[in-house]
């Protein structure tokens, strides 16, 4: 038989793709999930859930689903796709959450962006609140007050070579994950970012507008301020650049001109609020959803507030590692 046959069979058979899913406590949401992975036009050869030992039946809903079950103990999201990472057999590792429904072209759209040179590809989020908050919640996260420029908040018309991709909508070459070492198992958010980053010194990363991830989190506002102080705290575990950390670095100073300059602190707290008004006006106008605009600028403040404390907290954290770090012996004295 002509080799060359072979050769052209091979580079016409679909991509092995590991699929990893990170969960805990998430059986209201998983079988949904699931069933948009099997809706997949492009199949992964595996889907490995990865539970953070759940207190409800999200491990046995996922068996249930044709899903392999995994457990990690680090109780963060790293944590969870390292462990998948690490038995994942398919050349190419894709992840998701379990609150993302993925579009049935998803991973097929994926495929396409990845290249030698290009290590990751990530696509569009698009939130789908439930409740009138939920969904003030969503449109908020959909402008630049709201998003700071986050990947999770990039929804860009063509395709284009990006800084970093949305852990909940990526696929990457599972032999650049492992050549960096993988995830960093310790940070409670923004471990993709920091992956990322890591990445970029062995190729390109993409983004693809039409992979799209469905993301329904569902969240009130309580929960909504939860998550952005472990978005904060993540971030200041990270200390990576970027537009993420002009807000909480600029609070220091904020709070100094309160107590120096208390008339001068007054006029940006009304120009914040006047900003933060303007932004959701936009944002309302655009989708013709106006009676958010009342929402919008208090979804703003308790955002940038919870984001702010987590992410000193996330410093202070970092620092008392650092602290707690053993020292590496010198040589012997003289």
């Amino acid at each position: 038989m002509d080799p060359r046959i072979d050769d052209a069979e091979d580079r016409r058979s679909p991509p092995r793709i590991s699929l990893v899913i990170p969960a805990k406590n998430e059986a209201r949401r998983i079988e949904n999930c699931l069933r948009s992975i099997h809706a997949q036009s492009l199949s992964p050869v595996e889907i490995i859930v990865v539970d953070g030992r759940s207190t409800d039946r999200t491990a046995e809903a996922s068996r249930a689903m044709g899903a392999k079950v995994l457990f990690e103990d680090h109780h963060t999201r790293a944590g969870a796709c390292q462990v998948g990472l690490a038995a994942a057999t398919g050349e190419y590792i894709a992840f998701t959450d379990a609150d993302c429904n993925p579009d049935p072209r998803w991973l097929e759209n994926l495929v396409p962006h990845l290249s030698d040179t290009v290590v990751g590809v990530g696509g569009r989020i698009v939130n789908e609140g439930n409740s009138y908050w939920s969904r003030a919640i969503d449109d908020a996260l959909d402008t630049l007050l709201g998003s700071a420029n986050s990947v999770q908040g990039r929804n860009f018309p063509t395709a284009r070579e990006v800084s970093s991709i949305s852990g909940c909508n990526s696929m990457y070459r599972a032999s650049d994950l492992m050549a960096i070492g993988g995830f960093r198992t310790e940070y409670l958010t923004a471990e993709d970012t920091e992956l990322n980053r890591r990445l970029l010194g062995r190729g390109r990363l993409m983004y693809g507008p039409d992979a799209v991830v469905f993301h329904r989190h569902g969240r009130g506002l309580r929960a909504f301020a939860k998550r952005m102080y472990q978005y904060g705290f993540g971030r200041g575990q990270v200390l990576l650049p970027g537009a993420p950390v002009i807000l909480p670095l600029s609070a220091p100073a904020m709070a100094v001109t309160l107590v120096l300059w208390p008339t001068f602190a007054l006029a940006l707290f009304i120009a914040y609020g006047a900003l933060s008004v303007l932004s959701a006006l936009i944002a309302c106008v655009h989708k013709r959803r106006i009676r958010y605009l009342p929402a919008i600028p208090v979804v703003y403040v308790i955002e940038h507030v919870s984001y702010v404390v987590g992410f000193w907290v996330g410093v202070v954290h970092r620092l008392r590692r650092a602290l707690r770090r053993p020292r590496p012996q010198g040589g012997a004295a003289p």
